[in-house]
């Protein structure tokens, strides 16, 4: 356990565990389920959510979690990684001579468990682009353009590895680095040794240094700009109105690596890692013209949560996308995938704000009329 100020006593993150297992069912499997929830009991601990009650432990970690739940934080980070890896290597296959027929994975399984997606009939060429859309558009270099040329305020920031012992000795604790505005600080957090790693790489790791004298390391937030910050609803939603369902499949496929990549064995962009790749395979294939910054842009832009929205705009964590609703038997991404097919789908809540989806998407159509 870390012996760090903020941390959320054992017994409580235990609780609160429990509570959403209890209370929840997602549309994929138990197992899977796990690894996705005990990254919302992280969520509730840094926000005073859950069982936490408004006592909020803002330096709590995810190893935090896994040593209070009893479970092997190696084996937790190789398995959310496997789900990752599942994805890239459905990109590798899409990219060969003989693309898969459908969302699965070697052994016939469904990608990330959910098993909706067995029923979906998607061009996989589609969903590479989706995945490129979806993969660059969090890119905080992306929404710093977009901001320029529309004129608008998005926010953005990046996760790094930090040095817990330093964000202390400096006077500062995880919520203030995810909250505040530090572009201008990075490289000064660099050079104070709060960021570790070689930032230039892809998949930054503890530097030598750090583990030999040791330091505790975690992959914490660090906003650059504030902002309203984006959607992730909007995201997919967005992606399916414009360019159809497999799209939007892809770009949900980039929000899930988002999240599952915050707790892994080797830390980096991988969402991002995997639409450079797309980008290289497409154009190798000659069809170049199907991946476009203009539409990463666009994307961005749409996803973007205004700050006059006339509604309470959903961004739903992955939970919340899979979280069945048990009045109908759907979860939010269903939905979704439902409305960008023009199927009839009864209107469900969504985010906190419990947002019904039918009026979502007029919102959504409304904005990319007026775009």
């Amino acid at each position: 356990m870390s012996r760090h100020k903020g941390i959320a006593p054992p017994d409580l993150i235990r609780q609160d565990f429990r509570a959403l297992d209890a209370q929840e069912t997602l549309r994929t499997t138990w197992t899977n389920e796990q690894l996705i929830l005990i990254q919302s009991v992280h969520g509730h601990a840094h926000e005073g959510h859950g069982l936490f009650r408004g006592s909020r432990f803002v330096n709590t970690t995810m190893d935090d979690i896994t040593s209070a739940l009893r479970l092997d934080p190696g084996q937790m980070k190789a398995d959310r990684q496997a789900l990752i890896d599942s994805v890239s290597r459905y990109v590798d296959r899409a990219l060969s001579p003989d693309p898969p027929p459908a969302l699965v994975d070697e052994d016939d399984e469904p990608l990330l468990g959910i098993s909706s997606l067995r029923f979906l009939q998607v061009d996989p060429m589609d969903v590479l682009r989706g995945l490129y859309l979806g993969g660059l558009r969090d890119d905080s270099e992306v929404r710093l353009s977009v901001e320029r040329e529309r004129n608008v305020k998005i926010g953005g920031g990046k996760l790094c590895l930090v040095d817990l012992d330093r964000v202390e000795a400096m006077g500062l604790n995880c919520d203030q680095l995810a909250h505040g505005e530090w572009a201008g600080d990075i490289e000064r957090f660099r050079d104070e040794g709060l960021i570790v790693g070689d930032g230039q790489s892809p998949h930054p790791q503890p530097l030598p240094q750090e583990q030999e004298r040791g330091a505790s390391v975690s992959y914490e937030y660090i906003r650059h700009r504030r902002g309203p910050g984006a959607s992730d609803d909007a995201a997919i939603v967005a992606a399916g109105f414009l360019w159809g369902l497999g799209v939007a499949v892809g770009v949900f496929f980039a929000d899930a690596i988002d999240t599952l990549e915050k707790y892994v064995p080797v830390y980096g962009d991988q969402d991002e890692d995997i639409a450079l790749r797309i980008e290289v395979g497409i154009g190798k294939r000659g069809n170049g013209e199907m991946v476009d910054m203009n539409e990463v842009k666009m994307l961005t832009y749409l996803a973007a949560i205004p700050e006059d929205a006339e509604i309470d705009v959903p961004d739903s964590s992955l939970r919340h996308l899979l979280r069945i609703d048990r009045h109908h038997d759907l979860c939010a991404l269903e939905a979704h995938f439902l409305a960008v097919q023009g199927l009839p789908a009864p209107s469900i809540p969504l985010g906190h704000e419990r947002l019904g989806s039918g009026r979502f998407y007029a919102y959504l159509r409304n904005r990319i009329e007026a775009t």
